[in-house]
């Protein structure tokens, strides 16, 4: 059995890979497709890039894992250089309605990979980093499609974070007490979940892909069934730009799995999490 980790370069991967080590459980591999291109201001947060570099690769090498970063280079988005150049060419928006997105970006391109440099009598055990109270997301997401590559005979999801029982809360802290820097969420920048705090980050610290996101809205030709445009507020029905000058208060929300009274943040950003935005131990 071959085992792959989906990495998606935020703080649920670290802590998948951290588990992995501590129960010494390795993967083969540990695969990520970047949404980007080399220009590297249109696919994830720059401290995703970064924390990878820093940590997660290094942390790969010294256990003899594979890391293998997908680019456009070998596996474009479904022929275009990056996520939101698919997006630009079709007029289309990034919506929380379909999960296209994660379907051209992440599962195909992951699955084209292990179809080219896996045998192909070998059984793969893809590994992907949902927490625990994240089963309902983990049933209805792209990757566990029986049409996901070459189906059940081949491929098994794993899902070990649920497994093990870790919340994001834990996810932190494991990663704290490992003594390494806690990354952010990992996400596109311009992802349709985006709460309004996360687009006004965006503005503020990653300009032009920012701007690039305003105008993938302006163009976009899909409407509502009510003959709306559709934008990334959401329902409302203001544009972006507008839209993230209004006020922002964000919502302190429980973790259901451990109890806190505030879970782990979710935020995004350029840099990694600070000690300030830390949740008890």
């Amino acid at each position: 059995m071959i085992k792959v980790l989906s990495y998606g370069g935020g703080l649920d991967s670290f802590a998948m890979l951290l588990g992995a080590i501590e129960r010494g459980e390795l993967p083969n591999y540990a695969v990520f497709a970047d949404t980007g291109s080399p220009n590297g201001r249109d696919g994830e947060w720059p401290g995703t890039y970064l924390h990878m570099r820093d940590y997660a690769i290094p942390l790969c090498q010294k256990y003899g894992i594979e890391f293998v970063w997908i680019t456009k280079d070998q596996y474009p988005v479904r022929g275009y250089e990056s996520l939101i150049a698919f997006f630009e060419s079709k007029h289309m928006m990034l919506t929380r309605m379909s999960r296209v997105c994660t379907s051209a970006a992440k599962v195909e391109r992951i699955q084209s990979w292990m179809d080219d440099h896996i045998p192909a009598h070998e059984q793969i055990e893809v590994w992907i980093g949902f927490e625990a109270g994240e089963e309902n997301r983990a049933a209805n997401d792209p990757h566990n499609s029986k049409t996901c590559g070459a189906g059940p005979s081949r491929r098994v999801n794993r899902f070990p974070l649920i497994e093990a029982n870790l919340c994001r809360c834990r996810c932190e802290i494991m990663t704290r007490k490992a003594n390494y820097p806690v990354p952010r969420k990992s996400a596109c920048i311009y992802c349709p979940f985006n709460s309004k705090g996360d687009w006004k980050t965006a503005a503020q610290e990653q300009p032009v892909t920012f701007a690039r996101a305003v105008s993938l809205e302006e163009n976009s030709k899909l409407t509502e069934k009510r003959g709306i445009k559709l934008r990334f507020s959401g329902d409302e029905d203001k544009p972006l730009e507008e839209w993230t000058q209004e006020s922002y208060r964000p919502q302190t929300i429980p973790c259901a799995v451990c109890g806190r009274a505030k879970r782990a943040s979710k935020k995004v950003g350029t840099g990694y999490l600070t000690p300030e935005e830390y949740v008890s131990e």
